[in-house]
């Protein structure tokens, strides 16, 4: 196996996706279906990403000759509950085998069952350069379906075929969503942090906030909400511009269509100036989040950014600097088979991100209702301020 990684995995950050799935039900050990379901549908998994210092912006899936049991563990807690699961906070799920970040010891795809007395609670991961969440939490849901059903006919296959991924001939477009200028961090010296967790149907934030656009999403209304809010809590000076990332799935848009395994994630850096987030109401914001993304949700964008990204003569970066800056991120989760996955007795009572620290990021994670989970990272200061807005909402 030797693959070139497309120019979109390359330049997704080296991390971990993981996730928790909580189970009100015994799931058998997982190991060796596992295996055997990856081998047959989703074999690059065993592979490893290896890079070329001569080349930026390059990267290539290769066979792996590391033990590949690292992929798959397990933990038995028999006197635990799975309510205190389904009931604790996010911070107490510290159940995954690995940290955030990847090292060459460890796996692209990983694993961990625990075992309760009455439950099971799944602790999974992917290397973000290997894919993105829909190609991630798709192979999840396909697994479960596979043991659900027993049946390899059931299972869509994935298109691996990275190379559907076509730059444009030339550059078309300002791609202010990347940078060649890395940030350096001193992870030694960081300040106190916290996540908040609220969640909000559609129609309740909707009413608290007076919006009266028809034609906005949920998404372009909590992006436009938070950025504004945020900004404000930062106190960023009236002259300054906000970059917000908002990433975005562009499978339909480039036509490769939804069983593409790989990254088809595109970023979109959006700018507010200060003083219109000063000023503007969130119904005015939503509305030019809503015309200023569907400008970038296109095929001629998506393949101009791979085409800048192709020329590029130095490393890339995404340039919307929301960790312990001006800058937000979002990413949206919400349509995604979270919480279809059954492993044959229904589905996850609880989905959970991992505990850990960020500042800037807003992920937004569906439900088993009609309501999303956000999850937004924030100085600890800062993160009060936003609680008490909230909250008074």
């Amino acid at each position: 196996m030797s693959e070139d990684l497309s120019l979109n995995d390359v330049v997704m950050p080296i991390c971990y996706t993981r996730i928790s799935f909580v189970f009100d039900y015994k799931i058998d050990d997982l190991e060796k279906p596992l295996f055997e379901f990856l081998k047959r549908f989703c074999p690059s998994v065993f592979g490893k990403i290896v890079y070329d210092e001569n080349k930026p912006n390059y990267g290539q899936l290769v066979e792996s000759t590391s033990n590949s049991s690292r992929i798959f563990s397990r933990a038995d807690q028999p006197d635990i509950p799975i309510s205190n699961y389904i009931n604790c906070s996010f911070q107490e799920l510290d159940v995954h085998p690995y940290s955030a970040i990847p090292t060459d010891s460890t796996p692209l795809f990983f694993l961990h069952q625990i075992n309760v007395r009455d439950g099971t609670l799944l602790a999974v991961g992917m290397h973000h350069q290997l894919s993105d969440g829909r190609g991630f939490f798709t192979l999840v849901e396909r697994f479960s379906n596979w043991i659900r059903y027993k049946d390899d006919t059931k299972i869509i296959p994935f298109n691996f075929d990275r190379s559907l991924l076509k730059p444009a001939t030339d550059v078309l477009y300002e791609h202010t969503e990347y940078t060649t200028q890395a940030r350096k961090y001193s992870f030694t010296e960081l300040p106190t942090m916290e996540v908040i967790v609220k969640k909000f149907t559609k129609q309740e934030l909707f009413d608290k906030l007076k919006i009266t656009a028809t034609h906005v999403s949920f998404n372009d209304v909590l992006v436009a909400w938070l950025t504004q809010a945020i900004s404000q809590i930062r106190q960023i000076p009236s002259d300054e511009t906000i970059k917000v990332g908002i990433a975005n799935d562009g499978r339909s848009e480039l036509g490769i269509g939804l069983d593409y395994f790989g990254n088809c994630n595109f970023y979109f850096a959006l700018q507010f100036q200060m003083i219109d987030l000063l000023n503007k109401s969130v119904n005015e914001l939503a509305e030019q989040v809503n015309n200023d993304k569907k400008k970038r949700m296109t095929k001629d964008y998506m393949t101009s950014a791979l085409a800048w990204l192709k020329q590029a003569s130095e490393p890339v970066h995404p340039s919307f600097k929301a960790f312990l800056g001006k800058d937000l991120a979002f990413t949206n989760w919400s349509r995604f088979p979270l919480y279809q996955i059954d492993f044959g007795h229904g589905p996850p009572r609880r989905v959970a991100l991992p505990p850990n620290r960020w500042d800037g990021l807003i992920l937004i994670l569906p439900t088993e209702t009609d309501a999303v989970e956000l999850y937004i990272g924030l100085k600890q200061d800062h993160a009060d301020e936003l609680l008490q807005r909230i909250d008074a909402l």
